[in-house]
Parts: C-alpha cells; structure tokens; sequence
C-alpha cells in the first residue's frame, strides 16, 4: 500500500486499541461485514438458481464423453456473455493475486471494478468455467467496503480497513472461520510489511459477523465437504509420505503457472477484443465439456464422483482430467472468464491423489488426497497457513500433522515461482 494507506498510517489512525474510537470502528466494520457476507449469499443465490434451470437434464458428472450440443450452447453464450461485460466496463483480464496486489498498492478497490467482476464472474461460473467465486467476490465485498467508507468520507487508513472487513466478513461466512481472511491477508503481505494488528483485530471481528449473519440467515455452516474413504488413525510412516506428496502437489502448482505464463502470452494480443476472445473462450469450454464433462465447474462435486469412484476410474482417465483441468483453467482465465483458482486446484490435486493411489495403494487414499491438495494449493496461493485452516475444515482433523509437512515442502518446492502478473506497464514474477 502506499503511505496513505499503509500499516504506520493505520496505527496513527487508530492511536489506541483501548480508545472510544477504536470500539466505534469494530462496530463499523462488523456492519460491513455483514454487508459482504450478504453479498456473498446473492452471488451463490444467483449462481445455484441459474445453474440449476441450465443444466438440467445434462450428464455434468458423466465418466465419458457427453455430446449434447446443449453444453455447447450454453458455454458459448456464456462466453459471449463475459466478453460483453468486459467490453461495457472496459475491463481487464486478472487474476486474483494482481487485484490483491494492486489493492496493497492503493489501499482500495475501484467500486466499477467490483460490480464488473460480480457479474462476470457469475456468468463464468454458471456456464461451467472450471473456476470458484473466491476470485470475483473477494474483489467485489473489497469494493463494496471500499465505497461505503468512501461515501462516508472517513480517511484512507479507514477505507483501507473497510475494503478488508468486508472481503473478510465473505471469507467468514464462506469458510464459516473468522481467521481464514485475515489470515491470507497477513501471509501474503508478511514480507511487505503490510499489515498491523490493528488491521487485523477488526479483520477477524467482520469475519465474525460475517459468518454471524450467514448462520442466521441459512443456519447451516461448512462442514466436511468432501466423504473419504475410513482413515483409521495415525500413522508415522505417512509424515513421510508426505515429504513427496508434497513435492509433488507442488510441482504440480508449478506446472500450473508456467502454463498459465504461455497461455496468457497466446492469447494476450487479443485481449483488446473482448467479444471474439470470450467467444473463442466458450468454443474451447465447450469442445472440452463435451468430451470432458468432468472437467467443467469449479470441482468439488465432481472430485467427490471420482472419490466414491476411485477403484473404477481408469489411471489414463485420472492422468487425462488432471492435464485438461490444468489447461482449461489457465485457458478459461487467458480468455476473459472471471474466477477463482484455490478452489479449483483442490480438484486437480485430489485428482492427482487418486493417481498416485493407484499407482502406491500401501498410502492410504486420505493421505494422498490431502497431501497433494495440500501442495498445490499453497503453491498457487503462498498462504500456509489459512491454506492449512481452509483443509482442516473440508477434510478429516486426524490428517492435519501429514498435511503440515506437505504444506511446507510445497511451499518450499514452489517458493521462487508465483503466478504473473501480466497487465501492461507491470513486470512479471517468474
């Protein structure tokens, strides 16, 4: 962030944690909050209804190829639909880790922006881009925050802690845990110096009323997503299991961003027409779901079909989806759709688990599953330990000590790489 809106200015602000003041503004951001958890609960209202009158009917967790001309109908439109949107709001293509990036530039996000990549990401998701809503609403909730205080004309650090009380009150509700957000904030500005604790604290009191208001308003939260197979106990062969399930998943985070690299190189020069790029985005979605089905959405139903199907899918299939999974993200992003890619990269890494699984079964199929999830993940997002939290909650407790080691050699394998950023007049990161 620039001075303005930097950590010294925040703690200036702030002056006191035991201060009048200071109590007003956990009042405020808790409000705000609510404000992105409820923005949150339109997106996926939006997104399951949407979807659901869609795709109907259609075969999206069919094994084999599914050649109803229906889904490529509806990821070309869905294609044209992104493409329109980012011609109207003259829009960019990026990915999450720039937005974050520019937002610890600046200290905000632009509200234009924000409403942009709502509706872009929602048409995204519905017609099948194998991506998840992280990526739009973290950028959406951030603006959201950002505006209210702006109109309420409260100074930078202020609007700074506003645009973050938001994108926490919606990690809140979504990972029902009030430190999955800060945490990443924290993480993936340890080394800039970013953040204070007087970010933080009301960070984790809008995450609070987040997931408060999204209890409320379901009353459910998040829970085990994913069913795997009994993992009996324990087992201190499987910390060093872990040792190359890690290396592995972080191998794999490697093999995506260098994909992603040439594929944003390919298809950059056609970046300033939106409405052809988006078309041609949902051409290859489609060819893809056709012959692919599996390979569509963000991924969680889909891994779980291959997990209760583990004996029967086929080690070429396996080895297939991974490679395809892999190239249709990066595609999907290179060609002007809106998402997320943590989530995503849990199908590709469970599905990577199962591989190895079949190739090593003396490793328990939760060890590999989480392992390699584990590896990838932190690869892409560079967060350990709010990657730690995110798996701890979908999967089994008893898996955490060999997810910890994964964690690590992931993060260590993959260190010196991260995902570019590739708007013009910027450098890349290798």
């Amino acid at each position: 962030m620039p001075e303005r809106a930097g950590s010294t200015e925040i703690d200036k602000e702030m002056d006191s944690l035991n201060t009048r003041k200071f109590y007003f503004l956990l009042i405020f951001v808790s409000i705000v909050g609510v404000i992105g958890a409820i923005l949150m609960i339109a997106f996926f209202f939006l997104e399951k209804l949407i979807t659901g009158f869609l795709w109907n009917g259609i075969p999206v967790y069919s094994l084999s190829p599914v050649f109803n001309p229906w889904i490529l109908v509806i990821c070309v439109t869905g294609g044209l639909g992104a493409g329109l949107i980012r011609h109207y709001f003259h829009g960019e293509i990026a990915i999450m880790a720039e937005d974050l990036l520019e937002f610890t530039e600046k200290g905000r996000f632009d509200l234009k922006r924000g409403i942009e990549l709502f509706l872009r990401g929602l048409v995204s998701l519905v017609c099948g881009a194998p991506l998840g809503p992280e990526g739009p609403l973290t950028v959406s909730t951030g603006a959201v925050g950002t505006a209210i205080a702006e109109r309420a004309r409260m100074p930078p650090p202020v609007v700074t802690l506003s645009s973050l009380a938001a994108i926490s009150g919606f990690f809140g509700a979504f990972l029902t845990s009030p430190f999955a957000g800060p945490l990443i904030f924290i993480e993936t500005t340890l080394e800039k110096g970013v953040m204070t604790w007087k970010a933080v604290l009301p960070s984790i009191v809008a995450a609070t009323a987040g997931f408060a208001a999204y209890f409320l308003l379901s009353g459910t939260f998040l829970g085990n997503v994913f069913t795997l197979p009994a993992y009996p106990e324990f087992r201190n062969i499987d910390l060093l299991y872990a040792v190359g399930l890690g290396v592995l998943g972080g191998a794999c985070g490697i093999f995506f961003i260098l994909m992603y690299k040439k594929m944003r190189g390919i298809f950059e020069p056609l970046e300033h027409r939106p409405v052809l790029l988006g078309l041609l985005g949902g051409l290859g979605l489609g060819v893809a779901g056709m012959l692919l089905p599996l390979a569509l959405f963000m991924g969680n139903e889909q891994l779980q079909v291959l997990i209760t199907n583990y004996l029967e899918v086929s080690i070429l299939l396996l080895f297939v989806l991974v490679i395809v999974k892999i190239l249709l993200i990066t595609f999907s992003f290179s060609t002007g759709f809106a998402g997320g890619y943590i989530f995503p990269s849990f199908f590709i890494g469970g599905t990577v688990g199962i591989l190895v699984f079949r190739l090593f079964p003396f490793i328990p199929l939760a060890v590999c599953l989480v392992c390699v999830i584990a590896g990838i993940s932190v690869a892409l997002l560079r967060s350990p330990i709010a990657i730690a939290l995110i798996i701890a909650i979908v999967f089994e407790n008893a898996l955490v000590p060999a997810m910890a080691i994964a964690l690590v050699m992931g993060f260590i394998v993959s260190y010196r790489y991260s995902l570019p950023y590739t708007r013009k007049g910027k450098p890349q990161e290798k």
